[in-house]
């Protein structure tokens, strides 16, 4: 299974899954690099899915080759494909193409209306709402991001580092979704199992560790400049190894080895401009500087 869970801030809306693909038919699930479970389709429209992966892929590629996609359109779809596999496979819809919309099908059923949804592992959707979601204040945000959208990010985080439940697991994929475009973010992260005392570490000794990812692993999500683009890499820089998603084309990501975060991160761009020769169905002007 997995987890995706989204919430609309006004007219922003925030989409954070993990990537794990669950494979009963081999001993180990696929957990990295897993799969992509949030598409975006194009400037306008992104996908999320969970459940059966291979058949919610064919959906989504299905709409992406759509030159007369529409919302509409794309919410009929997926209420078919959803109803057709009895339960077990649900979708989430964030939609600018007139107005912001956030959309929920699950077992062939639309629901609409809430601020925040999510499919995937039950258990973790009750964990992940169990987890206190504290009057936190942050200073100098920019105005188009709410101090709550920081909130549900971090506690999405904090319950990926922590949680137990069958089936959820891997790299965390922030996509936003804006008036102003449809993207993932780029943002790195870093977790220890080891007690860490300030003033008290040898800097050496700790970095030797480091390295060997017994101790501490850490990773980078690298997207590209340009929205409305279903590219997104995954690197972790103590193997010096990187995957590059493309799930409108490819089944599975490119593994990239013997490379530094600088050099992936110009692999992601260029897979990138690549695609962008292809883009279509994108009805949204350029992003204004400063806008979000």
């Amino acid at each position: 299974m997995t987890i995706v869970a989204a919430m609309k801030f006004s007219d922003r809306i925030c989409v954070l899954s993990d990537t794990m693909i669950t494979d009963h038919g081999n001993t180990r699930h696929n957990i990295i690099p897993g799969r992509l479970k949030s598409i975006v389709i194009n400037e306008w429209l992104t996908i999320s899915y969970a459940g059966l992966s291979t058949q919610a892929m064919d959906a989504v590629r299905e709409l992406y080759r759509d030159d007369n996609l529409t919302t509409a359109i794309a919410i009929d779809h997926l209420i078919n494909v959803s109803g057709a596999y009895g339960g077990e496979l649900d979708f989430i819809l964030c939609s600018h193409e007139n107005e912001t919309r956030l959309v929920k099908v699950s077992n062939g059923k639309i629901f609409e209306g809430g601020s925040a949804y999510w499919i995937g592992n039950g258990q973790a959707a009750a964990e992940l709402s169990n987890i206190p979601m504290p009057d936190s204040k942050y200073e100098d945000l920019p105005d188009y991001i709410a101090p709550k959208e920081m909130i549900f990010k971090n506690t999405f985080h904090r319950f990926m580092r922590t949680n137990r439940c069958e089936g959820v697991g891997g790299a965390i994929i922030d996509c936003l979704c804006s008036p102003y475009g449809h993207c993932y973010i780029t943002h790195a992260s870093a977790f220890s199992w080891d007690t860490i005392i300030l003033g008290k570490d040898d800097p050496t000794k700790r970095e030797a560790l480091n390295k060997t990812g017994m101790y501490h692993y850490e990773y980078n999500v690298c997207s590209t400049s340009a929205r409305g683009q279903a590219i997104v890499g995954f690197y972790l820089g103590q193997a010096g190894i990187g995957f590059i998603y493309d799930p409108v084309h490819d089944d599975e990501a490119m593994r990239v080895e013997n490379i530094n975060t600088s050099e992936f991160s110009y692999l992601v761009e260029d897979a990138g401009k690549v695609l962008a020769n292809s883009r279509k169905n994108n009805k949204i002007q350029p992003t204004p500087i400063g806008a979000g």
